[in-house]
């Protein structure tokens, strides 16, 4: 019998963002101004030196006991790309400007979205296959060769069958990848009710393996959801 998958409750959950966002604006300011003493990527940090960027971000971190990660040097590369002109005049005048609440204010906070990024990876290796198929047959000393025969005739293919455990690969050798479309991720919640996944992947398995007297109780169950 064919191993039945638990069933879930999925539901997207938010978005990380940086720990940095929570700062004020003017402590984000003060940081934005030791970055862009230091050099740092204003636009896309990986089309400069990451780890340098990434270097840099840790030693200003330090200011406020913060260690930062690799999400906060795209967040502070976004900062200073959105407030560009912003920080300009923030930092034209530093001691008149940066005391100027209803600038500092203006200052945009970047917000991190999710996105999908498709991509492929191929090489060579080893695998084994675990798979089941269900034969009829007079004798269970000819279901080998049945199926045999079937393969050679072209009725039958061994994809057919069902996975019943884990593919095993081995020696896996990576040639090359591939990156493809990146598009961002729907964050509406998705919620799926017990039954509806037991009724898209797990339908026939689960009512198989269940005696009478459960397909009764469920049977019961279903009536009473579809009265009410």
């Amino acid at each position: 019998m064919r191993e039945i998958s638990p069933f879930f409750i999925f539901i997207n959950m938010p978005t990380a963002q940086s720990q940095f966002s929570r700062l004020p604006n003017k402590q984000l300011l003060f940081i934005a101004e030791k970055l862009v003493d230091e050099n740092f990527p204003i636009g896309n940090p990986y089309d400069d030196d990451f780890e340098e960027a990434y270097s840099v971000l840790q030693s200003v971190s330090k200011y406020f006991n913060i260690v930062a990660a690799h999400e906060d040097v795209e967040f502070f590369a976004k900062l200073l790309e959105i407030n560009d002109d912003l920080i300009a005049d923030l930092f034209a005048n530093n001691k008149e400007q940066m005391k100027n609440k209803e600038l500092i204010e203006k200052l945009v906070i970047p917000v991190a979205k999710s996105y999908n990024l498709n991509y492929s990876v191929w090489g060579s290796c080893i695998y084994t296959d675990y798979k089941v198929q269900k034969f009829d047959s007079y004798d269970e000393e000819w279901v080998s060769g049945s199926a045999e025969q079937q393969r050679q005739d072209g009725n039958w293919s061994m994809w057919d069958g069902r996975d019943r455990r884990d593919t095993e690969y081995e020696n896996f050798e990576e040639s090359d990848y591939d990156f493809g479309d990146v598009y961002e991720v729907d964050e509406k919640p998705i919620q799926e009710s017990l039954l509806s996944k037991l009724v898209l992947e797990n339908t026939s398995d689960v009512i198989n393996s269940l005696d009478r007297t459960t397909l009764i109780k469920l049977r019961n169950l279903i009536n009473q959801k579809l009265s009410s």
